[in-house]
């Protein structure tokens, strides 16, 4: 995510191309960009664990929102499932801090 981040809020070639088939403005990968290092850092915390679910609920609506950005856009199947297994990651991490807390 670090890496996408940075790739974002430097509108990248690849991204900004991207952003434009999608139909957004070219600013948006820079507030996405900055969305994702505040989720980064917020997930990054130790305990605060009120925090890390709002760094969660950035990422899923990050991933849910490309997946349905890429299938209405027509794109293949590959560009809109890519999102969705990023998000079954992501639950697994949350799963896994959840059970980590109530220990």
């Amino acid at each position: 995510m670090f890496v996408t981040a940075i790739t974002d809020i430097m509108r990248m070639d690849a991204v900004l191309k991207t952003v434009l088939h999608l139909g957004y403005p070219a600013y948006l990968p820079v507030m996405i960009g900055s969305g994702k290092l505040a989720g980064i850092l917020l997930l990054s915390l130790p305990r605060y664990t009120r925090w890390k679910e709002w760094g969660y609920a950035g990422f899923t609506v990050l991933f849910l929102s490309a997946a349905i950005s890429h299938g209405v856009s027509g794109d293949g199947v590959g560009k809109v499932l890519f999102p969705l297994a990023m998000e079954a990651l992501l639950l697994v991490s949350y799963i896994s801090m959840r059970r980590e807390i109530n220990k």
